[in-house]
């Protein structure tokens, strides 16, 4: 946390609107990274497609193929194009970061756009499970929108869904949202460091940085990237053999098959703090306590920072968690939230147990996961906003795979204000040392730390709001405040719970809201703001 910020020596907004050789080379290193990017997702949906062959879902696995096709061949197209571009700078990182992104989440939503006008509707009534008399939610990706909000919630791991009905929409969708997920889950654009090579360290540490704040655990920036996806493909591997024994033992009747399915997929958004489940309702879907408990520890595993896992396994002490002070202020959250939700949740018609719902949403808030068993639309305006204010906002530890403010930010906060109280009692020339865990800042660098803090705080906030007006606004009286709020906050942290507010029959306006959220919340805002003032910024600009 003491390093400086990939944004700190140079202007966020730079030129991109110059004419010329500097133009076309940014152009082409911006295209040939974001080419690489589809080329990796166009190897991605093979395993959707596998998915889908298995069970016999014919034209979902003719729209992997197509979209794989697609992706893959537009990727080659740019990468050739631009494979002799230089390397990126910090400005390109955050723009091929956030046109990336972007770009992926369009090409991702090929597969569900083409399923659902492929799929004949008897064949996805089908997919409906036993017993059940809803229509297949498939149907509503027929939207082209639709298909876009819902591969965009995939892979910045948000979970607000247009599948009204999940279940129903087929196992090889489920998968390949899950996957897009957990691929979101730690980063495209880390993912292609760990598999394409460079020629040089420098545009390495750009594009890295543009994603993970300088989180560094190996000398090369190379190392770095695949000691984390291995980190994080253990990490899943390990919760997904944990679901599978564990629903075994706890739902005998629930079949080998549906638990493996589940455990996978569960894993995967787990992990990536995502969320998307494959069953209706979440994991409220199981209607079992001891289900619910179950998938507690996955969504706290997937809020601890990366490198903590990573210090676990080189000095193998317990103590490397509790000395982290994320880890410790993640713990002290839980301790204050919890409580008082439960508290709040006394006596709501809707809550027929205040302490199980209660402790697995604040979890579940904090890690920005987003799975429910509560019906949220059915507690008190003071619930609601507890867990949008008190959770939800502020996320999981940086470092990890959550949304949200992340909880360094909100310790620094609380830190250079206890700091600030103890410098007034004392005199002015008194040098206070200001701690972060173990270690003492200076008050040059505590200032720079707590000033890039509240810049991005600040960012945050505004845009929040902006999102909250221009709801409130769209949606009418109809809906409470309080869900609204809740709603652009679980949309911008990436939490993916649900007050009901998002569902395929919103106004446009605010589908294409939330896109933007999620879109900004993934990326922590500064490359998507690069990207959107490039082309107003002013010339020669350096």
């Amino acid at each position: 946390m003491g390093a400086p910020s990939p944004l700190a020596d140079k202007p966020v907004f730079m030129d991109l609107r110059v004419s010329g050789d500097r133009a076309g080379s940014d152009f082409r290193i911006v295209m040939r990274d974001v080419g690489a990017l589809q080329v990796l997702l166009g190897g991605f949906l093979l395993l959707p497609l596998l998915v889908s062959l298995l069970y016999g879902e014919i034209y979902s696995a003719l729209s992997f193929l197509v979209t794989a096709a697609v992706t893959a061949g537009f990727g080659v197209s740019a990468y050739r194009a631009c494979r002799e571009a230089g390397d990126p700078t910090r400005r390109h990182a955050m723009l091929i970061a956030a046109l990336g992104w972007l770009i992926s989440a369009g090409f991702g939503a090929l597969p569900f756009l083409l399923a659902a006008y492929w799929t004949p509707p008897e064949v996805a009534q089908a997919f409906v499970p036993a017993g059940e008399r809803y229509a297949s939610s498939l149907v509503h990706f027929r939207n082209p929108l639709h298909a876009f909000f819902e591969s965009m919630s995939a892979f910045t791991t948000t979970g607000l869904t247009m599948a009204v009905h999940e279940p129903s929409i087929g196992h090889g969708l489920l998968f390949y949202r899950s996957l897009g997920q957990w691929i979101g889950g730690a980063g495209v654009v880390v993912l292609s460091l760990a598999i394409i090579p460079r020629p040089h360290v420098v545009g390495e540490l750009e594009l890295y940085q543009s994603e993970t704040a300088g989180m560094k655990l190996r000398p090369s920036v190379l190392g770095t990237a695949r000691a984390i996806w291995k980190i994080y493909a253990a990490m899943t591997l390990l919760v997904t053999v944990y679901l599978f024994l564990m629903t075994l033992l706890i739902l005998p009747d629930y079949g080998w098959a549906a638990s493996l399915f589940d455990a996978v997929n569960h894993a995967m958004t787990a992990q990536s703090t995502g969320g998307f489940s494959t069953l209706d309702d979440s994991i409220a879907g199981y209607r079992s306590y001891a289900m619910d408990l179950v998938h507690i520890p996955p969504m706290i595993l997937g809020a601890i920072s990366i490198p903590l896992y990573y210090a676990f396994l080189r000095t193998r002490k317990v103590n490397v968690f509790w000395k982290d002070p994320q880890f410790r202020f993640m713990i002290l959250l839980f301790g204050t939230a919890i409580p008082v939700l439960v508290l709040l949740l006394q006596g709501t018609p809707a809550v027929s147990d205040s302490l199980r719902e209660g402790i697995f949403q604040v979890v579940s808030g904090v890690s920005t996961t987003g799975w429910q068993t509560s019906n949220i639309a059915g507690w008190g305006n003071s619930a609601v906003l507890l867990l949008a204010w008190g959770a939800m906002i502020v996320g999981g530890s940086a470092g990890a795979t959550v949304g949200g403010i992340k909880l360094v930010r909100a310790y620094l906060f609380l830190r250079a204000i206890a700091w600030r109280i103890r410098k007034v009692f004392l005199p002015g020339d008194a040098v206070i040392p200001f701690r972060i865990g173990e270690r003492s800042l200076a008050t040059s660098a505590m200032q720079r730390e707590v000033a890039e803090a509240a810049i991005f705080s600040c960012f945050y906030l505004i845009i929040l709001s902006g999102a909250v007006l221009v709801a409130a606004h769209q949606l009418g009286s109809d809906i409470r405040l309080a869900d609204i709020i809740f709603e652009c906050v679980s949309a911008q942290s990436t939490v993916g719970l649900s007050t009901g507010v998002t569902d395929p029959g919103m106004p446009v306006s605010v589908e294409l809201l939330f896109i933007f959220q999620m879109w900004v919340g993934r990326l922590e805002i500064f490359p998507v703001i690069v990207l959107l003032t490039a082309p107003f910024s002013r010339r020669g600009r350096r």
